[in-house]
């Protein structure tokens, strides 16, 4: 299945800030800036959106099940493939044939169960708040078309 693929603006800030900050390490140390942890988890989101996410979105591994609640079942999350305690959360629809990349953690909201900067607990707080809609109808109109190369 052909699928359209978006980001989040939460999303996109934050996967060009670490691009950024990539590049920044390869200009500093262009030996061994591949060896940074901030180049591994671009590599490592990188790799899981290209090569996990986009090839099948519906993917039993990705489930949630009730973790951000029941009205929020139909949220997916990457999981395998990203750096330890680091989580992707996306949406997918199989009517608008499209998927939305949301948002994915930093060094400051890794998973830690009952903690308030849990993963977890940070995305169920944006959703509450608003900062990242529910209904994939908004979650498109408030996101662009995804270009990893866009700067």
């Amino acid at each position: 299945m052909y699928w359209e693929k978006y980001w989040h603006t939460v999303f996109e800030n934050r996967y060009t800030e670490v691009l950024d900050q990539v590049e920044r390490e390869a200009k500093k140390d262009p030996e061994h800036f591949y060896e940074s942890a901030i180049y591994k988890l671009f590599e490592c989101v990188t790799d899981c959106i290209e090569n996990r996410i986009f090839i099948d979105p519906q993917a039993a591994a990705f489930i949630l099940g009730n973790t951000l609640g029941k009205s929020n079942r139909d949220w997916r999350r990457a999981k395998k493939g990203m750096p330890n305690r680091y989580r992707l959360f996306f949406k997918f629809s199989s009517t608008n044939k499209a998927i939305v990349l949301a948002w994915f953690n930093d060094q400051s909201t890794l998973r830690k169960d009952g903690s308030k900067t849990d993963v977890y607990e940070v995305f169920k707080r944006m959703l509450s708040k608003g900062a990242v809609p529910s209904s994939i109808d908004e979650l498109i109109e408030q996101s662009t078309e995804f270009n990893k190369q866009a700067r």
